[in-house]
């Protein structure tokens, strides 16, 4: 057991591995895309910003040489107002680089003409990934551009402040002519090699991100693989597990069917042996009855008091004994048979007179006396058999406990229950006993005829009320008298 106990746990260990390596390739794999696609949307902003960059320094450049020749106004402010956006992405390389706030890179941004739903993947590729051999290269690019810008600039502001002072001859129109086109051709140049090393960044991320695609989704694979070929292996396992609890439990069923078959015979020998009791031990004492009544019954015509009372005893006692073994056999028999069968509809006065009729003669031998006060219109179909029975125990153990008394039946219809009554003025029951049988009553599963100092008849009684499935309350005060309820359904 501790080694199945042992393999099982290792199974179970194996499988939460797996589950925590596909989870970690999985999440891994997640993440590396998304880092990656955001590069990658960073890198295309960037290529698009870098184009805006270049436009605006061509068309600074154009618009500051109209300017210094035509010196017209309109050109100055074309010229700054293309030029704001190559200065507006200086300022936020200038703010980045120096950890200023986000703020202030997003301003420059924006002036550098950068949608703004680019701004905020602008500004985390450039904060978490500038040591970036291809980003690193590509910022430097861009600072030596800036210097362009701004040497393109301040020639701008040195041409506004000779025009307004006209101190502009065409020589050194010419002359700033030439450096305007310089500076372009160096900024064309820079611009160049920035998108073309942003470009090849780009292009390698993608390789590598492809690379790294098909190694998680080979490890992912290969533990998938891994988990179906366990999963596989247990449900076998499981297979041949329950082949073999099917030839277990088809072996169960045939000792079981076996024992059937045991039992079926003991009962029917049982049953012979009942009817074999019933025929050698009641017909004697039947007999043995009689004789001991017609021995009374001639004792009456003698003068001996003393050889008529044990005459009657002799006859109390036998016919008790007889019907205490009728009784004990009927028991038996119920207990084989069961209550299955259906009895039909009978006066219950009517019944119990019958057992009142038979303890008469014994109730006089002690000077009781039975009176049946059973409503004439109550009538049952409790079995019959089974109600004799518990009457008879009743009356006999009553009996035997009063002296010069009354045993009085009476029964009352509540709350659609049946309650018969049996109410003696005897000696009653001692409270350990009383509490021992009303406490056996409320068990759904009594011991069968457990003996005790009162004999069987109460252990009887309370297993013959279970079979019917009524109720047993047994009443007793001050040791004086004793009262029995059997309730059971009204049907």
């Amino acid at each position: 057991m501790m080694l199945l106990n042992n393999t099982l746990k290792s199974k179970t260990n194996n499988i939460i591995l797996l589950y925590i390596v596909l989870f970690f390739l999985c999440s891994s794999l997640i993440v590396i895309n998304y880092i990656t696609i955001r590069i990658l949307s960073a890198s295309r902003a960037y290529v698009n910003g870098e184009s805006q960059y270049s436009k605006g320094q061509n068309k600074a450049s154009r618009h500051l040489i109209t300017y210094l020749y035509t010196e017209n106004n309109k050109s100055w402010e074309s010229f700054n107002e293309e030029m704001s956006v190559p200065l507006g992405d200086q300022q936020a390389r200038v703010a980045l680089t120096q950890n200023l706030d986000e703020s202030i890179a997003k301003k420059g941004f924006r002036k550098g003409k950068n949608k703004e739903g680019d701004l905020d993947d602008l500004i985390w590729v450039f904060k978490n990934f500038n040591s970036v051999p291809f980003l690193k290269k590509a910022i430097s690019e861009w600072s030596s551009a800036d210097e362009y810008v701004n040497q393109l600039h301040q020639i701008g502001i040195e041409i506004h402040e000779k025009n307004e002072n006209h101190k502009l001859d065409l020589e050194t129109k010419h002359k700033l002519s030439t450096e305007i086109s310089l500076i372009c051709e160096k900024l064309g140049v820079a611009a160049d090699r920035f998108s073309n090393i942003v470009g090849d960044g780009t292009r390698e991320i993608k390789k590598k991100l492809i690379f790294i695609n098909i190694f998680f989704i080979v490890i992912i694979f290969i533990s998938v693989s891994i988990y179906y070929t366990i999963t596989l292996k247990k449900i076998l396992a499981s297979e041949n597990d329950l082949k073999s609890k099917r030839v277990e439990l088809h072996d169960i069923i045939k000792d079981l069917e076996k024992t059937k078959i045991e039992l079926s015979t003991e009962v029917v020998q049982h049953k012979k042996l009942i009817g074999t009791i019933s025929h050698d031990i009641k017909s004697p004492l039947k007999y043995l009855a009689m004789t001991n009544k017609y021995i009374y019954e001639k004792s009456k015509n003698y003068e001996d008091e003393k050889f008529k009372k044990m005459t009657k005893s002799a006859y109390s006692s036998t016919l008790q004994l007889f019907n205490f073994i009728d009784s004990l056999l009927t028991y038996s028999k119920i207990f084989f048979e069961g209550n299955s069968f259906e009895n039909s509809r009978y006066i219950l006065r009517d019944l119990v007179q019958t057992k009142c009729n038979l303890f008469h003669e014994i109730a006089e031998a002690s000077n009781n006396v039975l009176v049946n006060e059973i409503d004439k219109d109550i009538t049952t179909k409790i079995n019959k058999d089974i109600l004799l029975v518990i009457l008879h125990n009743i009356f006999d153990n009553a009996i035997k406990n009063t002296e010069n008394g009354v045993i009085n039946v009476y029964s009352y219809i509540k709350n659609k229950k049946l309650y018969l009554v049996v109410e003696d003025t005897g000696k009653g029951f001692k409270e350990e006993d009383l509490l021992y049988y009303n406490q056996l009553s409320n068990q759904q599963s009594t011991e069968k005829l457990m003996l005790r100092n009162s004999g069987i008849g109460l252990h009887m009684i309370i297993e013959l009320i279970h079979i019917i499935n009524g109720d047993l309350k047994i009443y007793s005060e001050g040791g004086t008298g004793s009262k029995i309820e059997i309730i059971t359904d009204l049907n």
